[in-house]
């Protein structure tokens, strides 16, 4: 539990640099965060050696690194065609994917209690994500793109699920060694995407890079850690909605932010999730 509390926090820290991040060239920043992960990784590896007699961590870090990408890549159209606030609920429906994985394939089974927290928790984060009072409604004619948002959906949960199978599919001791494949892979993909825009690299995008690296690898880290010790029908709808309690709470506090009565409601269903969940 120590691991997912960690690794809630961090994610955390990250979402509020990324809230208020603006930069001028988003592939720069991405890049120099891929680069700094997979230093750490490298870092904190033991020993440091690429190849530790299984190719698992190569392949499927190399799989999850370039999904990483994609899901961003998706996010970013869907919410060109579709907008931020559906988009954004998409994205949080995306943890139904690792929870239908483990229940399916790897045969976790939660109490009837247990599945109440994550119909719960999945509620709530649509609930907190989803259309304020004071949004004005669509015109009649504005299209929903269903292909764009059912991509974010199933990328988003297919990088969060991918720890769970190396989890399964992986030995303990080359944990590290995945990370730092996934973000090697992730890093290369974004160069080519950097040198196909022809934006140069700035000190800006290096300074905000290396601030959303850092907590980028430990959520990733310590939520790879979590997997080990906790079933993943708790863990992913522990981190995902804990981590928008925390963003709403830092948020009163440091920017004065006030939530509206629905998001004050979610909160109050996140609550209650996360008690189900750990019952």
């Amino acid at each position: 539990m120590l691991f997912l509390l960690l690794a809630l926090l961090a994610s955390s820290v990250l979402a509020l640099v990324l809230k208020y991040l603006n930069a001028g060239s988003p592939y720069g920043v991405y890049l120099v965060n891929y680069i700094t992960c997979a230093l750490l990784a490298f870092a904190a590896m033991e020993p440091r050696a690429l190849y530790n007699g299984d190719l698992t961590p190569c392949w499927l870090g190399g799989i999850t690194g370039l999904v990483y990408l994609a899901s961003l890549a998706v996010n970013g159209y869907s919410i060109h065609k579709n907008g931020a606030i559906l988009s954004s609920v998409f994205t949080r429906l995306g943890v139904l994917v690792p929870i239908v994985l483990s229940v399916t394939l790897f045969g976790e089974r939660p109490t009837l209690l247990q599945g109440l927290g994550v119909a719960l928790a999945v509620a709530a984060a649509v609930i907190m994500n989803g259309f304020s009072q004071k949004t004005a409604p669509a015109p009649a004619e504005h299209k929903v793109y269903l292909l764009p948002l059912v991509l974010t959906l199933l990328l988003n949960g297919t990088s969060d699920a991918m720890s769970k199978v190396f989890t399964q599919l992986g030995r303990r001791q080359d944990d590290g060694l995945f990370m730092f494949y996934i973000f090697l892979f992730a890093g290369l993909a974004t160069l080519v995407l950097l040198v196909k825009s022809r934006r140069a690299l700035t000190g800006r995008d290096v300074f905000f890079g290396v601030l959303v690296g850092v907590p980028n690898f430990l959520s990733s880290r310590l939520l790879l850690a979590a997997l080990t010790e906790l079933p993943a029908f708790l863990v992913y709808p522990s981190y995902s909605v804990g981590v928008i309690l925390v963003i709403s709470v830092a948020s009163f506090f440091l920017f004065r932010e006030r939530l509206n009565r629905r998001q004050m409601g979610a909160a109050g269903m996140i609550l209650g999730a996360l008690v189900l969940l750990n019952l």
